[in-house]
């Protein structure tokens, strides 16, 4: 599994688990990130309708259920996190009766791009997957967005079938990714620019 991932960022960054009391920071760091990256792409209506997922009381209740949020921090700040849930995608035919969760998101602030955040983010999120019983990791990324697909791939990710994600009533064109937690599996360090399944 990952054996190639390590949490290890750039010194000043540190890594912990996030609680209820992080909702606003979530808010602030995820809906930043989006529109730094993705915000050109969209309708000021979209946008403004996809944001509605990062919410503080959106996050709250995120928290307070069944998610699991690992918050990379520099400076007191929240520079980047990845949260993991239950399994949303129409995979039952690819699954052959594999347990999944899946990774909702894997962003990191523009700054810290190219720093090791994302690796030890995914390096988390792969392990608290296999720790809450899952087979494999499922997520979803752009297909215009070479890097991130080579950042995953590197991470030993599958492309698995093609996927609509939708900001608004705009349809993205994405690609769904399984990662087998119970192989052994090369990875490189770097970072995923690009959205990790809900974004």
């Amino acid at each position: 599994m990952t054996a190639g991932v390590r949490e290890l960022g750039m010194a000043g960054v540190t890594y912990r688990d996030a609680a209820v009391a992080d909702a606003a920071a979530l808010s602030v760091i995820g809906a930043r990130t989006f529109v730094a990256t993705f915000g050109h792409l969209y309708s000021a209506a979209n946008l403004a309708t996809f944001l509605q997922n990062h919410t503080p009381e959106r996050w709250a209740e995120a928290l307070a259920g069944d998610a699991s949020v690992r918050l990379a921090e520099a400076g007191g700040a929240a520079v980047g996190y990845a949260r993991i849930g239950p399994l949303t995608f129409d995979v039952d035919a690819e699954r052959g009766g594999r347990p999944g969760l899946q990774l909702y998101q894997l962003y990191v602030d523009p700054e810290y791009h190219g720093t090791g955040v994302a690796a030890a983010l995914l390096y988390w999120a792969a392990a608290r997957a296999r720790a809450r019983g899952a087979a494999d990791l499922w997520l979803s990324v752009f297909v215009h967005n070479p890097r991130a697909r080579r950042f995953y791939a590197r991470a030993g990710f599958e492309e698995v079938k093609p996927y609509t994600f939708w900001v608004g009533d705009h349809p993205d064109d994405d690609i769904l990714c399984r990662l087998a937690l119970d192989a052994d599996r090369p990875a490189g360090n770097g970072d995923a620019p690009r959205r990790a399944a809900e974004r």
